[in-house]
């Protein structure tokens, strides 16, 4: 048997070589552990503050490979018999480490198990197998998660007053850069982040790489005093969250140099902290509460360092919800579409409607976007949802003519003047349905839309197909390709929620788009702010300077009507005129708009003319001219009514078909 303390033979000359090799012993009667000074340099311990034990040892190994070193360890015991295994381990140093180690095991005079021993060797040079980011030689993940569960240990060891400031570090838009400038360019800014983070992290600080361009950070309150004996060490307050956070990231918004690149890289963060106090389950949550704060810094729009909240949990929470309440609401058909009428602001007519998805929940009912959009765009079950709405509307698009208005329209007799008579309706109308970035992305969508086309037996002059302005910067060149495809097909396209980004203003002359809509954000300020009022008159004066149909969403008040008419805007669409609304009730919407249209002598029924007075008796002798033919009578504006030129479904597809070569 092999003397206690003694490397087996076969394996000394291994460890020679090594002046990280240890050995160990364990006494299973008293539990006492003794190790060799090589261990503590293995462990990154201090032999002058450190007590050994097998639970502190084992939990210095990273958590893949904690509770495969727990069996091998009990195998030993009880079977009786040596072995060994390699594994990786975080050292209270915070140095990610490879060991190879082997187990012996001595029995006493009955046969039992009376004690273990064995050696280990620090093989972090000769096999690092990912023991350090290959490409920033910064921690890895395990090595993070093993310093946080330690570190949560022996806070609650020491009863450690505060704890450890977490913080990920996301770089933004690093996928674009990456993209623009190419993948070495983008290893060295990686490196050169890594290294901004290393020199800016308070001392003793454990600094990782997580996965692609997302770092973190970790800070514990360290002993600053000794206590009184048996007592525990006097530590430091918690560190700062918000000061750490922003020294990382002032240390990355300095001008980089990068070679091959001509001009200095501005760079910036989002950041996610988290500060831990006991009540976490371990160190994959601490990560997971840092990683929710992540995501709301970089929702609000980066450069920014957001705290984790309750709130926070909160909202991830009801985001899993509505996720799986999705899915349940696609897969069992709950879904409803709404329609809500869109106005010709010259005449009042109907023009169309907007299809709007709702989902059906079983005790709320119909849910507003507001409550699932966001989680069905990153989910990206929005794409099934866009399908489902465009077979709706493409159906009703086929088969809906909006009820007679009555409205009168006012044409020239030359014996008379101008009279009322019954006017001209305008053409079949349209039904629009939006289009998420994702169902933008679609290299199919044209099939898609032709299919549900298809289907219905619609015209495609009566579907058209909103996108917002950041799908077009998003999608870039396949977006124009993709709109190409659809209005191949005679689909009206156009930009929805227009002045909200204004970046989209170079596509305008590029894309054959046939309306724009005015956001809703600046008509709600139409008349209490004069800043909203130049916006959207700025942007109905580019439209037409396009030959675009301009058309206001949100429309809630009279005088936001009448503004927008007197401003020469196409359309209108909001509360004013009708609220969302089923299929089926749909009629009656716009007929109720039409009686509140005649009640306020909107449109058409402005130019409704005053009764004519009877001529004098010398003149109802004289014979009557003979009448005109009434083909040839022309509309006229009356005197009170805004000079607006129609806007007609017609027309507007006739602008959009006027820019195509």
């Amino acid at each position: 048997m092999t003397e206690p303390g003694a490397l087996p033979a076969a394996r000394r000359g291994e460890a020679a070589g090594s002046i990280s090799a240890a050995v160990w012993q364990l006494d299973l009667l008293t539990g006492e552990l003794t190790w060799s000074e090589g261990m503590h340099r293995i462990a990154g311990s201090d032999p002058a503050t450190t007590t050994p034990s097998m639970q502190w040892w084992t939990s210095l190994v990273v958590p893949a490979d904690r509770a495969r070193v727990r069996a091998w360890l009990l195998v030993v015991r009880e079977a009786r018999r040596g072995g060994e295994e390699q594994f990786d381990l975080v050292g209270a140093d915070g140095v990610h480490r490879r060991v190879h180690a082997w187990t012996e095991v001595e029995l006493d005079a009955r046969g039992e198990a009376a004690r273990l021993y064995g050696s280990a060797v620090d093989i972090t040079a000769a096999a690092p197998l990912g023991q350090r980011d290959p490409l920033t030689d910064l921690a890895t993940r395990p090595a993070l998660l093993a310093h946080l569960e330690r570190d949560a240990r022996e806070a609650e060891r020491q009863r450690r007053r505060g704890g450890t400031v977490l913080a990920l570090v996301d770089v933004d838009r690093f996928s674009v850069l990456d993209d623009a400038l190419g993948r070495t360019v983008g290893d060295r800014v990686l490196v050169a982040c890594a290294d901004r983070l290393r020199t800016a992290a308070p001392r003793g600080s454990v600094v990782a790489r997580l996965d692609g361009d997302v770092f973190a950070v970790a800070v514990s309150a360290t002993p600053v005093a000794g206590g009184a004996a048996g007592e525990p060490a006097v530590l430091a307050a918690p560190p700062d969250a918000g000061a750490l956070a922003e020294q990382l990231g002032a240390a990355l918004r300095r001008p980089l140099v990068v070679p091959g690149v001509p001009d200095p890289l501005a760079l910036t963060a989002s950041i996610g902290l988290v500060t831990t106090g006991g009540d976490e389950v371990g160190a994959d949550d601490v990560v997971r509460r840092a990683g929710l704060a992540l995501r709301r810094a970089k929702r609000d729009g980066g450069d920014r360092a957001a705290h984790h909240s309750p709130a926070l949990e909160e909202a991830a929470a009801r985001r899993v919800r509505t996720e799986a309440m999705l899915r349940s609401a696609l897969d069992a058909g709950r879904m409803q579409v709404l329609y809500q009428p869109v106005v010709d602001l010259a005449s009042g007519e109907v023009v169309g409607v907007e299809a709007l998805a709702r989902v059906l929940d079983p005790e709320q009912g119909p849910l507003s976007p507001l409550v699932f959009i966001e989680v069905a765009e990153e989910t990206g079950l929005v794409t099934r949802m866009d399908e489902w709405v465009l077979g709706r509307a493409s159906g009703l698009a086929q088969r809906w003519r909006p009820p007679a208005s009555g409205a009168p329209t006012a044409i020239a007799l030359p014996e008379t003047g101008a009279v009322a008579v019954a006017g001209p309706r305008h053409d079949l109308p349209t039904v629009a349905v939006n289009m998420s970035s994702r169902t933008l992305s679609r290299p199919d969508l044209a099939v898609l839309v032709r299919g549900a086309l298809q289907t219905s037996g619609s015209d495609p002059a009566r579907l058209l197909v909103e996108i917002t302005e950041h799908s077009l910067l998003d999608q870039g060149e396949h977006a124009r390709r993709t709109l190409d495809g659809l209005t191949d097909l005679g689909v009206g396209v156009g930009i929805d929620d227009f002045g909200t980004g204004w970046s989209a203003l170079s596509y305008m002359s590029a894309l054959e788009l046939a309306f724009m809509k005015v956001d809703r954000a600046f008509v709600s300020r139409l008349g209490l702010d004069t800043s909203a009022t130049a916006v959207v008159q700025a942007v109905i004066d580019l439209a037409h300077a396009h030959h675009l149909t301009v058309i206001a969403e949100g429309i809630e008040t009279e005088q936001q009507a009448r503004m927008l008419v007197e401003m020469g805007c196409d359309h209108g669409q909001g509360y004013w005129f009708g609220r969302p609304t089923p299929e089926a009730d749909l009629d009656a919407v716009v007929s109720s708009w039409h009686e509140r249209a005649r009640a306020a002598r909107f449109g058409a029924w402005a130019a409704a003319p005053a009764p004519v007075a009877a001529p004098p008796a010398a003149l109802r002798a004289a014979p009557a001219p003979a009448p005109a033919p009434v083909a040839a009578r022309t509309p006229v504006p009356s005197p009170s009514a805004p000079a607006a030129a129609p806007a007609s479904a017609r027309t507007l597809r006739q602008r959009a078909l006027s820019l195509r070569p």
